[in-house]
């Protein structure tokens, strides 16, 4: 499965510096099929999936992310993509420092927990933060899931947070419409109902140093967030990837004929996060595939060993 024709198409702020991004949410074929009671027991669980560097042509309508998010799909998940600034028709330009493209990642994050927890559906919300070349290297600097809750749930009324949770709330409308589902009617019901939200991390064709080195300037990752016309920008630091993808289930998938990262700088990388005390991650390398999985065969042993964690993952919530 492929994904299809989306659901919804829209744009959102970034928080950044308020930009316009293209996005993209699809609904599972699950959604489509219940009926008014069991709406009320679906498992409310998203994924993002980030796309490859922009000046070499990535945008949401690359490939990988359209067979990875098509599985994601299949497995029952609600599915967002969206273009970073300067790829597809999204304003701006491909920074030298992906900062604000780190920002552009928390403004669709931000989306998705505001549209995903705005089903008044019984349960927690799970969302898999993904990425595929480019994007992988983004998704595994996003700040923690209480920094982002923290600053979208206190947004001020002019910020591009107080936007994008407007635009959640009234793409959620649009899918009660179109599906018969209950949404949360106001912000006094939903703090009725304490929602606990889950993450989980999904890096595809991961970009390690020194080529991520580059796209950053060497430079940390933060994010520098515009509060509102009158008030003072906020600054972000964001974790080190290490602690980051450890505290959460993650899952790294990678080939063997990576021309951008060795496969045995990928499997040293991989293998000792996961050596970390407590971590959750799991790699799987696939023999032949190179960075954009055209190779024979490759496609299917992705596939088959995503929807093989998507399975474990959601056993364990």
């Amino acid at each position: 499965m492929y994904l299809p024709s989306p659901n919804f198409t829209f744009t959102i702020p970034s928080v950044h510096d308020g930009i316009q991004l293209d996005c993209r949410i699809y609904l599972p074929r699950e959604l489509h099929q219940l009926d008014n009671a069991s709406q009320s027991r679906w498992r409310k669980q998203g994924a993002i999936v980030a796309h490859p560097y922009a000046p070499l042509g990535g945008s949401y309508d690359d490939p990988v992310v359209n067979f990875v998010g098509g599985e994601l799909l299949r497995s029952g998940y609600v599915v967002g993509t969206f273009n970073f600034r300067g790829a597809g028709a999204s304003e701006g330009r491909t920074s030298w420092t992906a900062r604000p493209e780190l920002a552009d990642y928390v403004s669709f994050y931000g989306f998705m927990l505001h549209y995903m927890g705005s089903f008044k559906a019984e349960g927690d919300v799970h969302i898999i933060l993904g990425g595929y070349s480019y994007g992988s290297m983004i998704a595994s600097h996003l700040p923690g899931i209480e920094v982002v809750t923290v600053l979208f749930g206190n947004a001020p009324k002019d910020s591009a947070m107080s936007v994008i949770c407007r635009t959640a709330k009234e793409i959620a409308t649009l899918t009660e419409r179109r599906l018969t589902m209950q949404v949360r009617s106001s912000s006094h019901e939903a703090s009725k109902t304490t929602t606990q939200i889950s993450i989980s991390c999904l890096l595809i064709s991961p970009i390690l140093p020194p080529i991520s080195s580059f796209l950053t300037l060497f430079g940390d990752f933060s994010i520098n967030v515009q509060m509102g016309p009158s008030a003072p920008g906020k600054h972000i630091p964001c974790p080190k990837p290490a602690d980051q993808l450890s505290a959460h289930d993650t899952f790294v998938i990678y080939g063997n004929e990576d021309t951008f990262t060795p496969a045995s700088k990928l499997r040293n990388w991989s293998d000792g996060i996961a050596k970390v005390s407590g971590s959750r991650l799991e790699s799987h390398e696939i023999d032949g595939a190179g960075h954009f999985w055209r190779e024979d065969g490759v496609e299917s042993q992705a596939r088959s060993a995503l929807r093989n964690w998507l399975g474990r993952i959601f056993d364990n919530l």
